[in-house]
């Protein structure tokens, strides 16, 4: 009997190792020589299987050094079935600033025994040696408390056209601003978490809620009565995109300060924004209230309103170093 199991179990062994090199055998052979340039965005490959059915070039961003698992642009599909060199063009206009793995990916026919190969990659900046959009912002002020909030305009221009970079705030005791005297840096990434659309116009709402939230900005003299409904610059609720402080979580006594906004960049190749001029804001020793003061940045524009504030990429055209106006300029890293 144990010689019969022996035998089996030898059997069983030689048949799994006879699967894993027929599995093995049926792996596509992954194409050659693939170049891309990130200026143009020409390419080319040598084919070398033409059991190839089909290939995409596809853009994934690389964050700490991780490839992400779902990519943000692609290739037309290139058709496959043939060996030798195939070549084009890729649009990068769609193609934001940032860390890229550009995958040659090879595909197998639907319904086929063969298996598709790992992709090929090429890694890419885009964006290099260019300065973000400087931020706008909207400061509202109550007691001892400020809460600002970034331009939906910039943040939306930095989702399609650039990144979400860090954004640093800056307090200075006099207005030349050479008295430093607090200063914060804000990661807007987590923003992404609050990002909704309005479909019937693809508007990005960043952070607003309709009902929720004791964030009421109302500018000086306005009368308020109700929630937040009607004229939108009599009420607008902004609620998971407020960056707040006061002079208790920021060590300083009540007065006048002067802040700045910068846009930070994430990485080496990519240059921080110029720094906003000055706005004024005071903060005394009181707890705030329902009413707020306000000061804003030269081209801070509030969201446009529909049924629902909201804003597109773009529109904005005189944005310092607007985005639109940036060249789109990646080059090859290993």
């Amino acid at each position: 009997m144990k010689k019969i199991f022996i035998a089996l179990i030898t059997v069983l062994l030689a048949l799994g190792m006879c699967a894993m090199a027929s599995a093995e055998e049926n792996v596509l052979i992954p194409p050659t020589d693939f170049v891309f340039d990130p200026a143009t965005g020409n390419y080319s490959f040598n084919a070398v299987d033409e059991n190839v059915s089909y290939y995409f070039i596809r853009f994934f961003e690389v964050k700490d050094g991780e490839i992400s698992g779902e990519y943000i642009s692609s290739s037309k599909r290139i058709r496959g079935g043939k060996t030798g060199e195939i070549s084009g063009t890729i649009d990068l206009s769609d193609v934001a600033w940032g860390h890229y793995a550009v995958s040659l990916n090879s595909f197998a026919a639907a319904g086929s025994s063969f298996v598709s190969p790992e992709p090929i990659n090429i890694y890419t900046v885009f964006g290099v040696g260019l300065p973000l959009e400087r931020p706008e912002m909207l400061a509202m002020y109550s007691g001892n408390r400020v809460q600002f909030v970034i331009d939906w305009w910039t943040l939306d221009n930095y989702l399609y056209y650039e990144y979400l970079p860090y954004a640093k705030f800056t307090f200075y005791a006099d207005e030349a601003c050479t008295q430093e005297v607090y200063s914060d840096t804000v990661d807007l990434e987590l923003l992404k978490d609050t990002l909704r659309k309005n479909p019937p116009g693809i508007i990005e709402i960043w952070g607003y809620n309709l009902t929720k939230g004791d964030h009421l900005y109302v500018p000086v003299g306005t009368e308020v009565s109700g929630g937040p409904v009607g004229s939108l610059r009599t009420e607008l609720y902004f609620c998971y995109d407020l960056y707040s402080y006061t002079t208790e979580s920021m060590g300083i006594p009540a007065g006048t300060y002067y802040v700045t906004l910068q846009a930070i960049s994430r990485d080496e190749y990519i240059l921080n924004s110029q720094i906003t001029p000055a706005i004024a804001i005071t903060l005394t020793d009181d707890a705030p209230v329902a009413e707020y003061g306000m000061a804003t940045t030269e081209l801070w524009k509030e969201p446009g309103q529909m049924d629902m504030p909201g804003v597109n990429p773009g529109l904005q055209t005189d944005r310092v170093d607007f985005a639109l106006n940036q060249p789109t300029v990646g080059v090859l890293i290993d």
